[in-house]
């Protein structure tokens, strides 16, 4: 039974905390076992120390950080929450050398960001990672980056899609490596494939559901009518 405090999302096995961090207003997730504590952290875009506050009260230990992307507004406290609670970090391997250039990705936007550490993991579509008895697999869904991944926990019927599908949104196309194509078949082929009750968790924004999205996202209604 999923319910749902403020920002804390509880299901059957796990519990999900948003945090919305960094300058570009990321939403950062900690995801955690309700019996063992074990936990990963979706996108620590910034903020380190508040999301490693949380992970300390709820006595978590986390052993991934995954990011959905290589952009620097959700990679830019790797290092710290790494430092911190030496999790391993996770990314498609076709994003992993956006963490070299976080700088300069930054510097575009007016605003200091140090490049991150190499990842401990490079993802590639369909694995799986487990923390605690939450299975989590990688699917992998290009469009707004060439090695954008969403992250789901098919028990708990939860996606976390980064910034390839929002409420009521897409994600942008015009940044190196994107693709409005392979954005719109990644959403049709790996996303909208899933049942209409799986809870969304986007990068930017509120949550949102599969049919939600499916009924009234006017961008995926374009792209159909476009076909």
């Amino acid at each position: 039974m999923f319910t749902e405090d403020e920002d804390i999302f509880s299901f059957d096995n796990c519990e999900v905390l948003r945090l919305v961090v960094g300058p570009l207003d990321v939403n950062c997730y900690v995801v955690w076992d309700k019996e063992t504590l074990s936990a990963f952290v979706v996108d620590p875009g910034g903020d380190a120390q508040v999301i490693a506050d949380e992970v300390k009260r709820r006595g978590l230990n986390v052993k991934y950080v995954i990011n959905t992307h290589g952009h620097f507004d959700h990679i830019g406290a790797n290092a710290e929450i790494k430092a911190i609670t030496g999790a391993a970090i996770a990314i498609h391997g076709l994003d992993a050398p956006l963490l070299q250039t976080a700088s300069v990705q930054g510097s575009f936007f007016g605003l200091n960001v140090d490049s991150q550490p190499e990842p401990d993991i490079a993802f590639e579509d369909g694995e799986t990672v487990n923390a605690g008895a939450i299975e989590v697999s990688i699917i992998h869904t290009p469009g707004h980056t060439r090695g954008g991944i969403s992250i789901y926990i098919e028990d708990e019927g939860v996606l976390f899609t980064g910034d390839t599908l929002f409420a009521g949104s897409i994600g942008r196309t015009d940044l190196p490596g994107g693709s409005y194509d392979d954005l719109i078949g990644s959403i049709n082929n790996s996303i909208l494939t899933l049942d209409d009750e799986v809870m969304v968790f986007p990068g930017h924004g509120p949550h949102t559901t599969i049919g939600e999205e499916r009924r009234t996202n006017p961008f995926l209604a374009q792209a159909e009518a476009e076909e």
